[in-house]
């Protein structure tokens, strides 16, 4: 935003963006280097070494959670529809810097909500949060109250994030990596054609339909994820 405020031209500015991103890099790596390795222990109060979820058990829940993804419109695009309801070019950087200050402030409270209601309800609350942002948005806003309400988008990813993975985690306590490849393969395969079909709605019906389209689905998915996820967030038997 600074840049661009001061004259600087996207190009540009895109390239210094690789600074901050080799820096990130260059310090994560020395502190992963400096962790000790951990190796999967046995359930608390056992001796039973921990065992991998299988079947519909593990399936069943990441695929709910792919759906969620799917009707997540993506952030671009809730991007163009701030521009449409008359967002400053020059803004965008700063209420994109925004959201994620709301995302990692949620976080904690995220994390803390999942530990004590259990990754289920906390997943279907970051749902329900994503909907009601989406629906709104849909809406004829100004654009102070437009960003405002763009910002509140990052209580979902706060109270989705942590829950989506400690729910993972449990399911595939042995083989970790094996689970989260599943988990980010599916993800990412439900992002081509999710991306394709609410940026062709949004391009030939409009943003409030394309809006509508997502709230509604995340709505129909957050239930199917109530009914697969019952009684499935705890550590597989």
């Amino acid at each position: 935003w600074l840049l661009l405020s001061g004259g600087m031209d996207l190009p540009r500015v895109i390239a210094w963006s690789l600074a901050p991103g080799l820096v990130a890099f260059v310090l994560l790596a020395a502190v992963l280097r400096a962790r000790p390795s951990s190796s999967p222990s046995g359930r608390p109060g056992t001796g039973d070494p921990p065992t991998d979820a299988s079947g519909p058990v593990f399936w069943a829940p990441v695929l709910a959670l792919t759906a969620l993804s799917f009707f997540r419109l993506p952030e671009t695009l809730l991007i163009l529809r701030l521009q449409d309801l008359g967002v400053r070019i020059a803004l965008v950087p700063l209420v994109w810097a925004g959201l994620h200050v709301v995302r990692s402030l949620s976080s904690y409270p995220g994390g803390w909500l999942s530990d004590h209601l259990g990754p289920r309800q906390s997943v279907a609350a970051g749902g329900l949060v994503f909907a009601t942002v989406g629906g709104f948005l849909a809406l004829n806003l100004a654009p102070a109250t437009a960003i405002l309400t763009f910002l509140v988008l990052g209580l979902s990813a706060g109270l989705t994030e942590g829950a989506e993975r400690a729910l993972v985690a449990r399911l595939a306590p042995v083989r970790t990596g094996r689970g989260f490849g599943a988990y980010h393969a599916l993800i990412g395969l439900a992002a081509l054609p999710a991306g394709l079909l609410f940026g062709s709605v949004y391009q030939s019906t409009g943003g409030p339909r394309a809006l509508w389209l997502s709230a509604g689905g995340m709505l129909l998915a957050v239930l199917a994820w109530l009914v697969v996820s019952r009684g499935r967030e705890r550590d597989p038997e």
